[in-house]
């Protein structure tokens, strides 16, 4: 195989391969990004079912703060009834009085469904919490795992890049300008010819330059796309068995029934 194109074989895979390392160091990060944000949901959910709980208990002391106040004012109320002069004061600080206890009563009933639910609240802040901690570990564990392949990858990309300057150094320098002029372009600037035809694009050859691509030992370039074409003999489908002779032994059946048709014509010579 021509010396040239047989690197630049080995260029593109050595190319792509780095293009494709390079493209997942690249996306560690926004996975990172990503898993935390996650995170961060969880986190959000802790907090809020802790601000319900805590919104809950201020709600219940402050009603219960004025059930207090209710209560004073009744005990006040009541004090002021012994000492009133007519029946229309009285009814006025009973009336008071009634509409307290109506107050402390609805103030009870709020206390006992923030009671109701908080149970719910904690219940949830408890699997919230039990999330968060799962996903945390979750998160430090993708994390280091991201870590550890950025690693390997940039090292493997370090040895490419060795590699890469290696290859392209051998190679005539008007024909790598053309690999990388296709490169660009095209993302893939070498293919397979097989029958007749660049399998890139899939243009048929012509057959002279069809047979100039089975030697490998020129570089040839598709007229259609650009690519540099190489054969691979491999590739060629399995020649079909010769057809069996015929069997022998049939052959051997066919002359005892010759022979015994010829007796009868030598008895009737006789």
């Amino acid at each position: 195989m021509n010396a040239d194109l047989e690197r630049l074989i080995e260029l593109e895979k050595v190319d792509r391969e780095a293009s494709r390392l390079t493209e997942e160091v690249a996306s560690l990060p926004k996975r990172v990004a990503a898993i935390e944000e996650k995170l961060a949901e969880h986190k959000a959910a802790v907090e809020k079912a802790k601000a319900q709980i805590k919104s809950n208990e201020t709600n219940r002391r402050q009603l219960e703060t004025d059930i207090k106040g209710f209560q004073e004012k009744i005990a006040k109320y009541r004090s002021q009834s012994s000492s009133v002069k007519t029946n229309d004061e009285y009814r006025a600080l009973m009336h008071e009085v009634e509409f307290a206890e109506k107050q402390i009563s609805t103030c009870e009933d709020k206390i006992l469904e923030l009671m109701v639910a908080l149970e719910s609240e904690e219940k949830a802040l408890k699997i919230a919490d039990a999330e968060l901690k799962t996903e945390a570990t979750d998160v430090e564990k993708e994390k280091a795992e991201a870590r550890v392949r950025t690693a390997e990858d940039e090292k493997l990309l370090a040895g490419l890049k060795a590699k890469r300057a290696e290859l392209r150094s051998g190679i005539n320098d008007s024909t790598l300008g053309h690999y990388d002029r296709v490169m660009r372009q095209r993302k893939s600037a070498i293919a397979e010819a097989r029958d007749q035809k660049c399998m890139a694009c899939f243009v048929m050859v012509r057959p002279q330059t069809w047979q100039e691509i089975r030697t490998n030992e020129q570089i040839v370039t598709c007229n259609s796309c650009g690519r540099i074409l190489y054969y691979d003999p491999a590739s060629e489908p399995a020649a079909p068995e010769p057809a069996k002779k015929k069997n022998k032994a049939r052959a051997a059946e066919v002359e005892p029934e010759a022979e015994t048709e010829a007796a009868p014509e030598a008895t009737s010579t006789q």
